[in-house]
């Protein structure tokens, strides 16, 4: 694996399906065509070796998938749970104002007097929309929604977002 390349998780490998190698996977990308037939993702920590999309059916959001070179359930199984990954260079452009969730990690919170309120460790959707794992200096983590009312400005280049958090939301 290139540690230059950055990799972007697409989806994970949830369980072998029938006696072929079939595998059930959980999308985790909006492009449905992420997995059609001839696509090339990487599954696994080590990304060693890719994985072509041999064959697609199901839906797009639980697509069940057969990889060319995978041939049976045991197969598999050892791939159970793991991300399915793509470089960032094959992800799709983004929008204006828009943000994948990679592109939030590692941007320092600032207040609007300048103050640092810690740096993104982690995004993620849950229930309610997309959260930020945040971690100030001192080690504390606290989640805040990525929201536009709390997140006002994003500069992903400048490695920033802007808040304006509500009272007592990063405290232990």
């Amino acid at each position: 694996m290139n540690p230059e390349v950055r990799w972007i998780a697409v989806g994970r490998v949830s369980r072998a399906h029938g006696v072929k190698g079939e595998v059930t996977v959980l999308s985790l990308s909006d492009v449905t065509a992420r997995f059609e037939p001839g696509s090339t993702v990487f599954v696994g920590e080590s990304n060693a070796a890719p994985l072509t999309v041999e064959t697609r059916r199901g839906t797009p959001q639980r697509p069940l998938i057969k990889f060319r070179e995978i041939a049976t359930p045991e197969e598999i199984a050892s791939l159970q749970e793991w991300t399915i990954e793509i470089p960032e260079s094959a992800a799709r452009t983004r929008q204006t104002d828009e943000y994948f969730l990679h592109d939030l990690i590692g941007l320092r919170l600032v207040d609007a007097a300048g103050k640092e309120r810690g740096e993104v460790i982690e995004a993620y959707e849950g229930g309610g929309g997309v959260l930020l794992n945040v971690k100030r200096a001192d080690d504390h983590e606290y989640e805040v929604p990525f929201a536009a009312a709390i997140c006002t400005e994003i500069d992903i280049d400048g490695k920033r977002i802007l808040v304006d958090l509500p009272e007592g939301i990063d405290e232990d």
